[in-house]
């Protein structure tokens, strides 16, 4: 029973001084991601070297392993790889770590901690960004291999592995596939639907794989030997010169209507606004008539009695010539 007591204080102990010495080597800052294209040159700052030049000797390690020693007045170069011409002349000597050249092995956790009183500096999360380049025996994939006129193609764009996610676009001899075609559906996955094959779509087709860190294509040729010319291309094309002239003369037809319910609308309204009860009826008569000939005068001015038989045979008879 002794003996058991033993080891279990013994299990114990043993794992208390492992719990200090990673909380004496791992930092508890949350680290600050840096996002770094491949091949490309970065550095780490100690900021614990500056505060006490004295003491400033201190140590980096890369996911709790030291990797290099610096100080106040001294950087240091990981993995003493070859530096750029007049990097290393214009960076200050207070405790960098440089990376030249990076490399997704690169990839990591880093931190800086003073030798004298184990006090953490920065923490930096350094991911790599890249995209690899697609195999030229990795062409594009048609689907169906032969296409035909009319109908759906789809093409499948090899992905490589990239970091960001890339953005994939399309290219036809040269060209960008929205100023070719707008009959198409794109996706991330590299996939693109061309919805009706046609003419328009013979020749290099290109896919752009691409992110801040690189650019790479793949490419495929369609040959206009190869195309199948079928009655779904004629078809098509008839009813999308049918569907366009329809398209316009409803359009033209619909104007026609609103240009029409305006004019009656208007015309409704003065119509209301000047027959609306209560409005005094305004009659347009030219008022200089009247005064100028009494015979024009309005009819309320004078009676109107009827001529006699007599007097109008008489004004009959010596009208009569002789």
């Amino acid at each position: 029973m002794r003996r058991l007591r033993r080891q279990l204080m013994l299990v114990v102990v043993i794992v208390q001084f492992s719990a200090s010495i990673h909380h004496t080597t791992t930092p508890k800052k949350a680290p600050s991601e840096r996002l770094v294209p491949l091949g490309s040159t970065t550095a780490f700052m100690c900021d614990v070297c500056i505060t006490e030049p004295e003491k400033s000797a201190s140590t980096w390690f890369k996911n709790a392993i030291p990797v290099a020693n610096v100080s106040s007045h001294a950087n240091a170069i990981y993995m003493d790889r070859n530096q750029s011409k007049g990097y290393e002349e214009k960076m200050p000597q207070v405790g960098f770590l440089t990376i030249f050249n990076v490399s997704k092995e690169d990839e990591g956790t880093y931190w800086c901690r003073r030798n004298h009183d184990m006090k953490f500096g920065e923490v930096y999360q350094l991911k790599i960004a890249y995209v690899d380049d697609i195999s030229e025996s990795s062409p594009i994939r048609l689907r169906p291999y032969t296409p035909y006129l009319g109908r759906p193609l789809i093409a499948e764009c090899p992905m490589p592995n990239a970091f960001p996610p890339p953005k994939v676009s399309w290219s036809i001899n040269s060209l960008p596939l929205s100023h070719i075609s707008s009959d198409f559906s794109s996706f991330s996955n590299g996939t693109l639907i061309i919805h009706h094959f046609s003419y328009h779509h013979i020749g290099l087709v290109e896919c752009h794989v691409s992110n801040f860190a690189g650019r790479t294509s793949a490419q495929v040729f369609i040959d206009p030997k190869e195309i199948v010319n079928t009655i779904e291309s004629f078809k098509s094309g008839i009813i999308g010169t049918c569907s366009a002239a329809f398209r316009n003369s409803l359009f033209m037809f619909m104007m026609g209507c609103l240009l029409t319910s305006i004019a009656v609308l208007i015309y409704l309204s003065c119509t209301i606004c000047i027959l609306r009860p209560g409005r005094p009826r305004r009659i347009m008569r030219p008022s200089f008539w009247s005064r100028t000939d009494p015979r024009l005068a309005p009819g309320f001015r004078k009676a109107i009695v009827p001529l006699p038989d007599c007097f109008a045979n008489a004004r009959m008879l010596d009208s009569t010539p002789a």
